[in-house]
């Protein structure tokens, strides 16, 4: 009987030791985002009405205007010069520009701006720079009236605007920081180079946080905060090498991470622990798009002109993949669980999700 239930208790110690050893040593598998084909268009389709549908901006080479998400091309345009697109309003114009039409996405006309210059559409928010680059105004998005315009010595090489205010980078290294309304609030000089000049920025969502590559020899990156009484520098980095083009600066949408194109890198800093992340990236970043599934984070970049990769991130700094394609021209747009990839004459949905 001794032996018996000593035989027992072994039995339960061994069955304890394999069930803690399990459960320790258990790690839950990770689950996978996920990008799923739903459908590709033509945008050389004839146009189709789509009056209960939203109107989502597309921008491929000479050809630009709106379609739905079931796929319908609603509006299509060709691009004489240059034009600029937002989800509110769209224009065309030509290298003369005078008297530019400002449309709805359902191509009828919104407005005209009586000014000449060069328009530029961020959402509902209209700018015009004049010939030369070194005159900015702001436009009113109902009337095409100029509400407020700066004119400064030196032409604007970067600009950038949120709801909460505007900013432009000029080529003398100043960077000038305007509210919503127009009104100037900051004047920035990043310094710290041989030769100033600002090639990319940004303005956070609240209007809190500022961001740019400034100068050559060396090159940094600067992320600066809005104090109220004075404006404080909490991050800046010497980048490894000169970019000598315009350069991507983009705050994500929670204003909890600002991004920024380096040579052969994706540079994000956490506006809140002033930390830096670099991930390798091959080509110039053209563009950044932000999913709320999984915090998911898409950039597209360009090598050698038509080669272009579209990375993935998650939890908005972790990459978790990349997807390449050769093409003349391309886009992305995100908009909730949905990726919009835009390659040459196509547009596809890809559906985000999390498993």
């Amino acid at each position: 009987m001794k032996a018996r239930n000593k035989h027992l208790l072994q039995c339960l110690a061994c069955l304890t030791i394999a069930l803690a050893y399990f459960f320790l040593s258990y790690t839950p598998l990770q689950t996978e985002l996920h990008l799923r084909p739903e459908w590709t268009c033509d945008i050389l389709k004839t146009p189709e009405s789509a009056a209960q549908e939203a109107l989502l901006p597309f921008k491929l080479g000479a050809k630009g205007g709106y379609f739905t998400h079931s796929g319908k091309i609603v509006t299509i345009a060709d691009i004489p010069y240059k034009a600029t697109f937002s989800q509110n309003f769209f224009a065309l114009y030509s290298e003369n520009a005078e008297n530019i039409s400002v449309q709805k996405p359902n191509g009828t006309e919104a407005f005209s701006i009586k000014t000449a210059g060069f328009p530029y559409i961020q959402e509902d928010r209209i700018f015009m720079f004049a010939p030369g680059g070194s005159s900015l105004a702001f436009v009113n998005n109902t009337s095409g009236g100029v509400e407020a315009e700066w004119e400064y010595a030196a032409p604007i090489t970067a600009f950038n605007s949120s709801p909460k205010g505007s900013i432009a980078g000029y080529a003398d290294g100043q960077l000038t920081v305007f509210d919503q309304y127009g009104k100037k609030k900051n004047e920035l000089f990043p310094g710290g180079s041989d030769f100033s000049i600002i090639l990319g920025a940004d303005i956070s969502q609240d209007g809190i946080h500022y961001a740019c590559v400034s100068g050559l020899d060396p090159q940094r990156f600067v992320l600066y905060r809005d104090e109220g009484n004075y404006t404080k520098i909490i991050y800046h980095e010497f980048l490894k090498v000169n970019l000598t083009r315009q350069t991507k600066v983009y705050f994500s949408k929670n204003d909890r991470y600002v991004y920024f194109d380096s040579i052969d890198e994706l540079g994000i800093v956490d506006t809140q622990t002033a930390k830096a992340i670099h991930i390798p990236l091959t080509g110039t970043i053209l563009d950044i798009q932000e999913s709320p599934v999984d915090k998911s984070v898409f950039v597209l970049s360009r090598y050698q002109q038509k080669y272009y990769t579209i990375t993935i991130l998650e939890d908005w700094t972790r990459k978790v993949g990349q997807f390449s394609f050769e093409a003349d021209a391309a886009f992305i747009l995100a908009n909730g669980n949905t990726l919009y990839v835009g390659k040459d004459n196509k547009i596809s949905r890809l559906s985000i999700s999390k498993s």
